[in-house]
């Protein structure tokens, strides 16, 4: 017995599994145990090929042997019959012992009566149902015969599909099989219109061929909205059934079968202004079914409507229904621009597998579109989409196709194209960030468009941590001490903004000798939000620049007279400790007088001091009173302008003493003559028309270090000079000056700014640092 057990449940599984049928490329799960009422059974199952998920309906030819003129008839109608509210027949093979059914992946509508429906779902799914009885009886001349709920099928979108073919059939049929064998499908007497109960399913070829569907319509309303009835007069009373809807389906449940109306007659009562088939949802599926022969005006006003009811749609509608039609309609063209942003939005809702199936291919493919406006569209929604899509295709794909935005002849296209780097940034690779990019950003800092070049500046302060740090020591300070010769305020306002945010990147040397001397030339602008944000920006780094010396020894100088334990010479303190050193100078001060008065200073090299055995430490001399002396005299004064220190002596008797070199004072010196040098070039910056940016899409500015100093003048011969600063260019609005061969604007111009109109007082909104 055992071994007979064994057998016969190893043939029940190869012919549930489907191993018995050749070549059935499906594999047969679990069974639905809630579908009992038909003389079908439903499984889940998956197809072979991709694993994807289908449904497959058996039935046993063995054990309802009675009932096989039925299922046989059903297959034959599957196969024959195709409507887009239909259940979708897939594949299908007949055995000696079962015949399986595949259709998409559907659960039964007993299922989610079980529980509250949307009230919008319920109208679209009878809705549905009605299409396709209208399409039957109408234009088809078949009857179906067998509506109820076990007969209605549900896809994932929450669509309506009618199935439960048994008794589908058309009168002209040599044998039809509704007027046969209707009568052993599960439950029809109590689904049967009055005539049929009184004789029997013969009398329904002597009526008007929707007369039976349209009382099995009547009681499909009844169970929707109130459940299960047991006999024919509970479906009088409407009960929960919509109050618009009622006066229409009582019409439907006339007892005469020649006054009742057809489903058609009540579909279009539904459809009439104000009907009960007259909702959101409805409005939207007829619309996008219909969406490729639609009117431009049309579409442009329906996608702006969708945009704003989406929140208020079901979800499973939205993403199984709505989304599959708007994605096919940006593939092929007809949607335009408008429909990307009921994508993303939509799309938002999605798991990751989902949202790689369908959405993230054809959003790759838009990015290469020639059409600007879809172009532009991508640009302004990539905050909704761009972190779902991974990093491989966003610098293979997507970004190669963006960059082209950045010389694209259309500025709103530049200037969104640049927003969008900040969205991307974190995709990039490394060798896309430090190369690519910055190619593209250091000519957009040139564009014609002022609004552009500002929000360059702006981009390049923000994206600045994603750079290496040799990127970052060769770009950013000529980048933005570059746009403080801009002609618009609000591109230097962006520069000091940039500076000040990436003030953590730059060392102490770039700090004293490039960026403090470019800003201090902004202080006197003429516009006083320049004025404002450049006092902010220098007190940003000589607190940072403070912070960085702080390790710094005293003194370079070496004291070769005194050695380190370990026998190396050892630098000498450079701050006097005598109560003397009251003036930051006194040292230095009382070191020279104290040479003048014995006679011990000697012509010498300039920057090469002597400090031998018999001078005397500076620490120990002591500091002379700063009274005037009428023998001689010195004073340490400020010369005009200059940026550097000038010692002027004045003999008893009118005489000069020569020319001579304080090793401290030489680089102050330097300092003079290297700003009387530089006044007359082009204000230190070096030629305007070279292109800042040639290599690796930016060349380093020019440094501001001092020349090699000339020997010191006679005391008695040199004479208080003014240094000649240079002149800034004015940024009034008949000014202008050339940015790399870009167009010249000013700073009163009116230009479109780069992330926001701008006003008449030439404000504007712009990516905030």
């Amino acid at each position: 017995m055992a071994y007979l057990s064994d057998f016969v449940k190893s043939t029940l599984s190869r012919v549930v599994l489907g191993k018995e049928i050749p070549a059935f490329p499906y594999n047969i799960g679990e069974r639905v145990e809630s579908f009992d009422s038909t003389i079908w059974a439903l499984h889940k199952g998956t197809k072979r090929e991709d694993n994807s998920p289908v449904s497959i309906l058996c039935f046993d030819c063995v054990r309802q042997k009675d009932k096989l003129p039925l299922a046989r008839n059903a297959f034959k109608k599957f196969r024959t019959i195709r409507h887009p509210d239909l259940i979708k027949y897939i594949d299908g093979v007949e055995t000696e012992s079962y015949i399986y059914i595949v259709t998409d992946a559907v659960t039964s509508l007993q299922d989610h009566l079980r529980y509250d429906l949307d009230p919008n779902l319920i109208r679209w799914g009878l809705f549905k149902v009605a299409t396709v009885l209208k399409f039957l009886t109408v234009d088809a001349s078949f009857i179906h015969g067998n509506i109820r709920t076990s007969s209605i099928f549900i896809t994932k979108s929450g669509e309506w599909k009618v199935g439960g073919f048994e008794a589908l059939s058309s009168l002209k049929e040599d044998q039809p099989a509704i007027l046969t064998f209707a009568g052993l499908i599960p439950e029809s007497n109590r689904y049967a219109p009055p005539e049929v109960r009184q004789k029997s399913w013969n009398v329904v070829k002597d009526f008007e061929l929707w007369s039976t569907d349209t009382w099995h319509y009547a009681c499909l309303i009844y169970e929707v909205y109130n459940g299960t009835f047991t006999n024919s007069e509970q479906l009088v009373s409407p009960g929960k059934i919509p109050a618009e809807m009622a006066p229409f389906y009582k019409n439907l449940l006339r007892p005469d079968p020649k006054t009742r109306p057809s489903v058609g007659d009540f579909l279009d009562k539904g459809m009439q202004a104000k009907g009960f088939f007259q909702n959101d949802l409805i409005q939207i599926v007829n619309f996008l079914e219909n969406f490729s022969v639609k009117e431009p005006l049309q579409r442009d006003t329906f996608l702006r409507k969708l945009d704003l009811q989406i929140d208020r749609l079901p979800q499973e509608f939205c993403k199984y229904k709505v989304l599959p039609e708007l994605v096919q309609a940006l593939e092929y063209g007809s949607g335009g621009a408008k429909v990307l942003g009921p994508i993303v939005k939509i799309g938002a809702t999605l798991e990751e597998q989902e949202y790689e199936a369908l959405i993230s291919n054809v959003l790759v493919k838009m990015f290469a579109s020639t059409d600007r406006s879809i172009r532009l569209s991508l640009l302004e929604n990539l905050s909704g989409f761009i972190e779902r899509i991974n990093k491989k295709v966003v610098n293979e794909k997507i970004f190669p196709s963006m960059a082209l935005g950045f010389t694209d002849t259309a500025p709103i296209i530049r200037e969104w194209t640049v927003k969008s780097v900040l969205l991307v940034i974190g995709k990039l690779s490394e060798k896309t960030i430090n190369y690519d990019l910055l190619r593209y950003l250091g000519k957009l800092q040139t564009d014609e468009e002022p609004g552009i070049r500002t929000n360059t500046v702006i981009c390049l302060g923000k994206i600045a941590k994603h750079l290496n740090d040799g990127m970052k020591a060769k770009i950013l300070v000529p980048a933005f001490t570059r746009s403080l010769r801009d002609p618009f305020a609000h591109a230097r306002v962006a520069s000091l903004m940039a500076l000040n945010a990436t003030a953590d990147s730059y060392d102490k040397a770039d700090i004293a000798n490039r960026i403090i001397p470019c800003i201090s030339l902004t202080l006197v602008d003429t516009e006083k939000i320049v004025r404002v944000q450049a006092m902010r920006s220098l007190e940003t780094f000589v607190k940072r620049v403070e912070k960085l010396i702080e390790s710094m020894p005293d003194s370079a100088i070496v004291d070769t007279g005194r050695e380190s334990p370990n026998g190396a010479p050892t630098a000498r303190s450079a701050t006097p400790s005598t109560p003397s050193s009251e003036t930051w100078a006194g040292w230095a001060v009382s070191s020279i007088t104290k040479k003048l008065v014995t006679g011990d200073m000697q012509p010498q090299a300039v920057g090469s001091p002597r400090m031998g055995n018999n001078s005397p430490s500076p620490a120990s001399t002591p500091v002379p009173s700063t009274t005037s002396n009428t023998g001689s005299g010195m004073s340490l004064s400020n010369a005009g302008g200059s940026n550097g220190l000038q010692i002027a002596t004045e003999g008893r008797n009118g005489g000069g003493m020569g020319g001579h070199s304080v090793n401290r004072y030489s680089s102050a010196l330097a300092a003079v003559e290297a700003d009387e040098a530089i006044a007359g070039g082009a204000g230190g910056w070096g030629n305007e028309d070279d292109d800042l940016f040639a290599d690796e899409g930016f060349e380093p500015m020019e440094t501001f270090e001092p020349s090699t100093p000339s020997p010191m003048p006679s005391f008695s011969t040199m004479k208080p000079t003014i240094a000649q600063t240079p002149l800034r260019p004015s940024t009034s609005a008949n000014s202008s000056m050339s940015l790399g061969g870009g167009n010249k604007g000013g700073a009163g111009a009116s230009a479109r700014l780069g992330f926001g109109a701008m006003d008449d007082s030439g404000a504007g909104k712009f990516l905030s640092l």
